[in-house]
């Protein structure tokens, strides 16, 4: 590897201008290198916007070319698996957005890539990397709640997402889209695994996406049951028109902790008509630091400098946790979440 890690950018959407606005800016001891995105108009536009001088359409040219080091990977989630399975065997690490895949077999490809790639593939999972969140995990290690017997976690936002993603086919729906991030939230600050979901979901504000994608909802409730005893609810809801609101809460046998706030800041106007504080507008807003963080801990993994604290088998487990709850919504009883 050369003394700096070159990244390429697979993805000119939403997310992946997040990470290339930050590598942009300047991540410690990276370059990104390239942006592949087969949109014409949408690498460009963001190729231009960033000073990225290279530009690719084909997402598996970046994915193997010998001048990149790392990938991050924030397209359609129905290409993930052909994108990271590329890149790992060419021997890239790779941050991939949530959720691993569209399908279980594609995220067992993945892992597979994983297992035999001199590279490694992080989750961008960037609630890990919130002050927030990362403070309750850090009160939990600690023991200051005694055993966290209980996650409730909350994900909503406030439009929806792109079309494909309306699609549970393409996308593996909204459980899956918007909340794995709840879902890898209860994972790690229970430090239990998922044994059964029981859901319920509805199309409570747009029925007319329900009538032309089957199985879609923009709201959805999950009660889980996790290993040695544990419990969690999960929420999600999109389009949540109030502001982007991620939340989290956990029980132990000792006290409670809780991160988020659908508030933005700590300003709060107070007049006799009533007190008024200002709603988080976006993810990439809220998570802002969190994304950069992320970023950096990408180049510190591909150096050798720090352990991944995401990794593929934290994403497949989500994803596996999401199936299930499609599953449980569609058959309308509990559903085993194998491991």
């Amino acid at each position: 590897m050369t003394d700096l890690v070159r990244v390429a950018l697979v993805g000119a959407g939403r997310a992946g201008l997040v990470h290339g606005r930050n590598f942009s800016a300047g991540v410690p001891g990276a370059r990104l290198v390239a942006i592949a995105d087969p949109a014409a108009e949408a690498r460009q536009r963001v190729a231009a916007e960033l000073g990225c001088q290279r530009t690719l359409a084909d997402p598996l040219d970046a994915a193997t070319d010998d001048g990149v080091d790392a990938v991050v990977v924030a397209s359609p989630t129905f290409t993930h698996a052909a994108v990271a399975v590329a890149a790992l065997q060419a021997g890239k690490h790779v941050l991939c957005e949530k959720p691993l895949a569209s399908s279980l077999e594609e995220a067992e490809r993945i892992q597979a890539a994983a297992d035999g790639s001199s590279g490694t593939l992080l989750m961008g999972f960037m609630r890990r990397f919130d002050a927030g969140f990362a403070r309750v995990a850090e009160r939990i290690a600690a023991g200051d709640i005694g055993d966290p017997v209980f996650v409730r976690s909350t994900g909503r936002g406030p439009g929806l997402p792109p079309e494909w993603a309306n699609d549970p086919r393409r996308s593996a729906g909204l459980i899956a889209e918007v909340n794995s991030h709840d879902l890898d939230t209860v994972r790690w600050l229970s430090t239990r695994e998922f044994e059964s979901v029981y859901a319920a979901g509805r199309a409570a504000k747009r029925p007319d996406l329900a009538a032309r994608y089957p199985g879609f909802v923009d709201l959805v409730a999950v009660t889980c049951e996790l290993s040695e005893g544990g419990l969690a609810q999960v929420d999600g809801a999109c389009p949540a028109d109030y502001g982007y609101d991620a939340r989290v809460e956990v029980y132990g046998t000792e006290g409670v902790v809780l991160a988020g706030d659908p508030r933005a800041g700590t300003a709060l106007l107070v007049r006799a008509d009533g007190a008024v504080a200002d709603p988080v507008r976006s993810w990439r807003e809220l998570f802002a630091d969190a994304y950069r963080a992320e970023d950096i801990h990408l180049v510190r993994v591909a150096r050798g400098e720090e352990a991944p604290r995401a990794g593929v088998g934290d994403g497949v487990a989500a994803l596996r946790a999401a199936l299930a709850v499609n599953r449980s919504m569609r058959e309308g009883q509990p559903v085993q979440v194998t491991g």
